[in-house]
C-alpha cells in the first residue's frame, strides 16, 4: 500500500472511530436528533428484546429514532456508554466494525442501575458529508441487574 493509501486508511479509521464514540455520546446526552443524524437514509439499528427468552430483535429505522429513543432511555436519570476495542475494516467507500460497549443505565437513585456488556456490529457508507452508519446490530453478551427495568414502557 502506498503512502497516500495508508494515510487515507488511517483517516478513515479515525473518522469511523469518532463516529462510534459520537454514537455513545449522543445516547448519554439524550440527543436523539444528533443520534439519528449519524445514520444514512434508510439506516437502522437492530436491538434485542431484553426480556425475550428466544433472543428476538426489533428494528428501528433512522426516521423513527427521535420518537422511539425517548421512551426507552429518557426514563433513566443518566446513562453511561463506554465504547472501546474498535475493530474497523475499511473497503473503499464501505466499512464494518465491531466495538465493545459497557452500558450502564441509572435510575433516580444513583445506586439503582443495571449494566450490560454488548457488542455493536456496524456497517458504514462514505457519504459526501463523511462516514455514516448504515446498519447497527446490538449484540448483548451479559447483563447485571434486573432485565424488567430494561423494557420500554
Amino acid at each position: 500500500m502506498d503512502l497516500a493509501n495508508q494515510v487515507q486508511w488511517l483517516v478513515d479509521r479515525a473518522e469511523i472511530s469518532d463516529l462510534i464514540n459520537t454514537f455513545a455520546a449522543c445516547l448519554d446526552a439524550k440527543d436523539w436528533q444528533a443520534y439519528a443524524s449519524l445514520f444514512i437514509e434508510g439506516g437502522y439499528i437492530d436491538i434485542p428484546e431484553p426480556t425475550s427468552k428466544t433472543l428476538e430483535y426489533w428494528r428501528m429505522y433512522k426516521e423513527e429514532m427521535p420518537a422511539k429513543m425517548a421512551p426507552g432511555l429518557e426514563r433513566y436519570s443518566a446513562t453511561h456508554h463506554t465504547s472501546s476495542n474498535h475493530l474497523i475494516k475499511v473497503e473503499g467507500d464501505a466499512a464494518s466494525s465491531r466495538s465493545y460497549t459497557l452500558a450502564t443505565h441509572i435510575q433516580a437513585d444513583m445506586t439503582d442501575f443495571w449494566t450490560a456488556g454488548i457488542w455493536y456490529d456496524n456497517t458504514y457508507k462514505r457519504t459526501p458529508s463523511g462516514w455514516k452508519i448504515a446498519t447497527c446490530k446490538l449484540v448483548g453478551k451479559w447483563m447485571l441487574g434486573n432485565p424488567k427495568q430494561m423494557k420500554a414502557n
